[in-house]
């Protein structure tokens, strides 16, 4: 591996070491990723072993200080499942190289949470991720019977998935899961006994997400998947929740204490959890605090609502100090204006140095299906907020930019900041912290 930095004042820097260096082996193991420079310079003493201009020199660092290296970008593994419902390919033309990218790389499961499918999870990959113990890992699964699980990923031939979570849950790690839900193919009875399966592997499976198929409006010459209705959604909650009543888990939390002592307490644990949008789509209140538990797959989907919900409950015993004052809009996709409506009459309610509104924006860039605030474009946005007064703040979702602060289309901040001459800011996941100062 290249690297490519070396921060100032860093051990690397006062080793010697270049960018263009090519790090060959830290502590005598060949280096592919920055998991090997972490995994196997975690000793006292690290001895790197580097190439420059075709000669082979070493260094030796401390293993309690950051290196200061940075490597080059890891090669990631390519997926190639013909999933019936991935979303790149429903991806309209145009779009940044990057985003027809579809990754099946189990390291990016582990660094980022990325859902992988395990279907072409190598011998020699367990063992590497058994060794390194790259836990927790996320794993789509969507079902358990064979057939079915090849005509969702568009695969040959059984892929042998649960050998597969076996060696991984028998050599210590941990997965979170999810079943993706197509009406028609893996729900009823296909759904329950995917479920079944792998609740029997809890808790090496600490928890299972259930979420609605997304469809966009660019799905010519794909297969003819049917929309989650709210029909098919009461369903699928009236299934999860007879399945979780059954099959709720106990499980144990180690509390450590000041004295040395470890106390286990009996908790329960739900392990199956419904996505926010099948509340929405049924028109089902989202379920209260304690249905989530610790919220394992909030980043998922699963829980965002009803967190947003809680931490607008803080707002009646603030004191922090507004950070807008005067008219601000709040842009959403459709799914969680009506929550957003509720917080901004709070708002004016509690404060009269406020004048909120919300912006619901409808998505035409991926088709009027897609409600969800993360795929929101700068150019929906733009037009939606045609009518917007030349003293009013917009504050945008915190999930529709990147961290290079690009919506989906390229535009940025600063484009939507000239394009409608108005102050345009990002907000915060917790809606009481992103009007007053000091709020954690």
């Amino acid at each position: 591996m290249k690297i490519i930095a070396i921060r100032e004042g860093s051990q690397a820097e006062r080793e010697g070491l270049r960018p263009g260096d090519e790090l060959l082996a830290v502590n005598g193991q060949p280096v592919r990723d920055d998991i090997d420079l972490l995994y196997y310079g975690a000793e006292d003493v690290v001895y790197l072993a580097l190439q420059r201009e075709g000669h082979v020199f070493e260094a030796e660092c401390e293993g309690s200080e950051d290196l200061g290296i940075e490597l080059e970008q890891m090669r990631f593994k390519f997926c190639r499942n013909h999933c019936l419902f991935c979303f790149v390919d429903q991806n309209p033309p145009g779009m940044r190289k990057a985003v027809y990218f579809k990754d099946e790389d189990y390291r990016l499961s582990f660094l980022h949470g990325s859902y992988i499918t395990l279907t072409t999870l190598s011998e020699t990959e367990i063992k590497r991720i058994v060794e390194q113990r790259l836990s927790p890992l996320y794993v789509s699964v969507h079902a358990t019977e064979p057939a079915v699980r090849q005509l969702i990923l568009g695969i040959e031939r059984d892929d042998r998935l649960l050998e597969k979570i076996d060696s991984l849950l028998d050599g210590g790690i941990r997965l979170h899961c999810q079943i993706v839900v197509c009406p028609g193919i893996n729900d009823g009875s296909i759904l329950e006994k995917t479920i079944r399966d792998l609740a029997k592997r809890y808790p090496g499976i600490l928890s299972l997400a259930v979420v609605p198929v997304g469809l966009t409006g660019y799905r010519e010459g794909l297969y003819p998947l049917k929309a989650v209705d709210s029909l098919h959604a009461r369903k699928i909650i009236e299934l999860v929740d007879r399945l979780r009543s059954e099959l709720i888990h106990p499980s144990s939390i180690i509390l450590h204490h000041f004295d040395g002592e470890d106390t286990g307490i009996d908790h329960k644990s739900g392990f199956v959890y419904c996505a926010d949008e099948l509340y929405n789509r049924a028109g089902i209140d989202i379920p209260e605090t304690g249905y989530y538990d610790d919220f394992p797959q909030i980043e998922n989907g699963v829980g965002m609502i009803r967190d947003f919900l809680d931490a607008a409950e803080r707002l009646e015993v603030t004191e922090g100090e507004l950070k807008y004052t005067g008219k601000v809009a709040l842009v959403t996709g459709l799914s969680m204006e009506p929550y957003l409506l509720q917080f901004a009459k709070r708002l004016r309610n509690f404060t009269d140095n406020l004048q909120v509104r919300v912006i619901a924006v409808t998505n035409h860039f991926f088709g009027e299906s897609v409600t969800v605030s993360g795929l929101l474009t700068g150019r929906d946005i733009i037009t939606a907020l045609q009518d917007i007064d030349s003293d009013e703040t917009v504050l945008l979702p915190p999930n529709c930019l990147n961290a290079e602060g690009l919506f989906l289309d390229d535009l940025s901040l600063e484009d939507l900041t000239k394009s409608l001459n108005v102050t345009v800011c990002q907000g915060e996941y917790d809606p009481v912290a992103t009007f007053f100062e000091g709020v954690s």
